[in-house]
């Protein structure tokens, strides 16, 4: 993406859908029937779906926007206070997003870029930080602008450029979290650009990243996620091991954004996949939950662990605007970012005739179900059934264009299961935690060289089998990883001990 201030743009660029040159909180009418919460108005649709614990797939990094060609003085660096609406999570006016994009400036003035890093740091972000161009002198058109690439016999200087700068950041208390090559290598623009073909990535990677030593490297950020810029890389064995993160943006297709695909060479080499960028510059409702279908569609179509807005603050397309206030693609953000946390895990959601999506966390047992309406004008009644884990309640946060991040009163779970209306053009989330079954052991047999223990309890936890001589010291003997129950646990030292005491320790 390029600053929004500059000049004189091309009609090709302005036909990809994002401007150059200028450059559910659900709201729902209801009675109460018989307990039961009906839409009032409009047509309601039904839907079923069904969140499976244990079926696991990608870890989530966050959820983010960029500080990228801000109006120096005005908006850049920002304030504390809008870095508080945009990363904490004191009040439901504040987003809790959990990354921050940053420009390294090929001038070396790196001080806006320190400051908006150190303030998102300290509010528990993570910083992505992605140069648009090298300086001029490395390139072979000698040209901050206008596209132009690094001459081979300057890779180590760039590379040791960039580790410059992530040893400035880390320095001043704003360490990366992770570091690109360069912002869409395959866009040519008239602002600050680079080029870099499949090849020359593979050049570079091969016998230049061992100068990015405890760093996580990312590439290609590809301007439409292009995944044979990337390829090569992936496909050569030493170019491979000095890439961590698989970057790209969406741009084609209008509002819509370009195709999301999965990339299985990425994620088969153990790379996580970032969405890094996006725009459009429309603030209504109806743009917003098309926001949130495509964050929706990155992480259940394209695996992908982060997605990253283009622009934190800003009039025509920031999480805020210009005063600071959230926008309703802001809270849309938020209704992921605030619930969905780095470390969590998706899980499996199967029977879906709508955008539902749920996460959850292993350590802590928390978990999200997100929900999206992007019907205009009909209702949808909603069922959730949960496989492999329980839990009493959930509770809903809600964005439309009536509400913004409201959250709701709890909704009851029987039977593993609970139904709720989504209004039209809105996106729910709902919040809850694990409920864990007190596991039983229901027999022990003993023979002269073991013990053989059965347990039940509720499906989905891991359970552990612990023993001790003396009721103090436990040793952890074995795993089972969310186990079909009853589980069998073998305990083959039994007769080492002339006492043996047994529990089970319960992990979601």
């Amino acid at each position: 993406m390029c600053p929004e201030f500059t000049p004189a743009l091309s009609s090709t660029s302005q036909r990809r859908g994002r401007s150059r040159s200028s450059t559910g909180v659900l709201f729902i009418l209801f009675t109460l029937v018989a307990g039961l919460t009906v839409a009032a108005g409009g047509p309601t649709n039904s839907a079923q779906c069904t969140v499976n614990w244990n079926g696991v797939h990608q870890r989530i990094d966050g959820f983010g926007g960029g500080v990228v060609f801000l109006s120096p003085g005005s908006l850049d660096p920002m304030t504390a206070t809008n870095m508080d609406t945009l990363y904490r999570m004191d009040n439901t006016n504040e987003l809790g997003l959990t990354l921050l994009r940053v420009r390294i400036d090929p001038a070396t003035n790196w001080s806006n870029a320190r400051l908006d890093a150190q303030k998102a740091v300290a509010r528990g972000a993570g910083v992505l930080a992605t140069p648009w161009t090298p300086p001029a002198w490395m390139k072979d058109n000698n040209s901050l602008t206008n596209g132009g690439s690094v001459l081979p016999t300057n890779y180590a200087a760039f590379g040791s450029y960039l580790k410059s700068f992530a040893s400035y950041m880390a320095s001043n208390g704003a360490p990366l979290r992770a570091i690109s090559i360069q912002n869409e290598p395959d866009f040519v623009a008239t602002y600050e650009s680079c080029i870099w073909s499949s090849s020359q990535f593979v050049a570079f990677f091969h016998t230049n990243a061992g100068a990015f030593t405890n760093l996580t490297i990312m590439m290609p950020e590809s301007d439409h996620f292009d995944q044979t810029l990337s390829d090569p890389t992936l496909n050569d064995a030493v170019a491979v091991t000095n890439v961590s993160i698989i970057g790209g943006h969406l741009y084609g297709n209008g509002n819509a954004g370009a195709t999301i695909a999965d990339y299985p060479n990425a994620h088969n080499n153990g790379k996580n996949t970032w969405m890094t960028e996006f725009l459009v510059n429309d603030q209504t409702i109806g743009t917003a939950i098309t926001t949130a279908k495509q964050i929706h569609d990155c992480l259940t179509i394209g695996n992908m662990s982060a997605y990253i807005w283009w622009k934190c603050i800003g009039d025509a397309n920031g999480l805020l605007n210009a005063a600071g206030a959230p926008q309703y693609r802001g809270f849309i953000m938020a209704q992921f970012s605030r619930f969905v946390r780095p470390g969590y895990y998706r899980i499996d959601v199967s029977s879906n005739a709508t955008s539902v999506s749920a996460y959850k966390d292993t350590n802590s047992g928390n978990f999200a179900i997100v929900a999206i309406n992007t019907n205009t004008d009909a209702y949808v009644n909603q069922t959730f059934s949960f496989a492999n884990f329980s839990a009493a309640s959930v509770t809903p946060w809600i964005t439309s264009s009536n509400q913004s991040l409201a959250v709701q009163p709890t909704v009851g779970v029987t039977n593993s299961s609970f139904t709720y209306i989504l209004a039209p053009s809105s996106i729910v989330t709902f919040v809850g935690q694990l409920q864990l079954v007190p596991p039983v052991i229901t027999a022990i047999a003993v023979s002269s060289t073991q013990a053989v223990l059965m347990v039940t309890g509720a499906s989905g936890p891991n359970y552990t089998l612990q023993a001790s001589t003396n009721l103090t010291n436990w040793q952890s003997l074995q795993t089972s990883n969310s186990p079909p129950i009853p589980v069998t646990f073998t305990d083959k030292n039994v007769t080492t001990y002339p006492n043996r005491f047994y529990r089970i320790q319960v992990q979601p």
